[in-house]
């Protein structure tokens, strides 16, 4: 599960995303802070997930038999929901509007 939460702004976090997976945003790749599993946007849009839902909640709740957060142990992908009653993403992303938005880590460069 997830270590420690850290605040960073919008445009720290859009280069810190293009130095690790280069611009093309689909290409970029976030890690459940509950199961583990890795999946770019590319992935979460290919299984129908909405923008709200990218890099916030897992992307096996868009996935048919994914193991049940919390319930299943085993590799994932699970049906954590960010925006649940447990909040464990780890990401704050302050906006330039000042709100803040919750996602998951990116995942480590050697996922690419």
């Amino acid at each position: 599960m997830t270590e420690q939460m850290r605040r960073i702004t919008h445009t720290d976090w859009l280069e810190e995303g293009k130095r690790r997976f280069g611009k093309d945003m689909y290409d970029w790749k976030f890690v459940c802070p509950v199961c583990g599993h890795v999946a770019s946007i590319r992935d979460w849009k290919q299984a129908g997930a909405t923008e709200g839902e990218v890099a916030f909640s897992c992307i096996g709740r868009r996935i048919e038999g994914s193991k049940q957060a919390f319930d299943e142990k085993g590799a994932g992908p699970c049906t954590y929901a960010g925006g649940g009653l447990i909040k464990l993403n780890p990401v704050h992303v302050v906006m330039p509007d000042f709100s803040t938005r919750q996602c998951f880590e990116f995942a480590p460069e050697e996922a690419t």
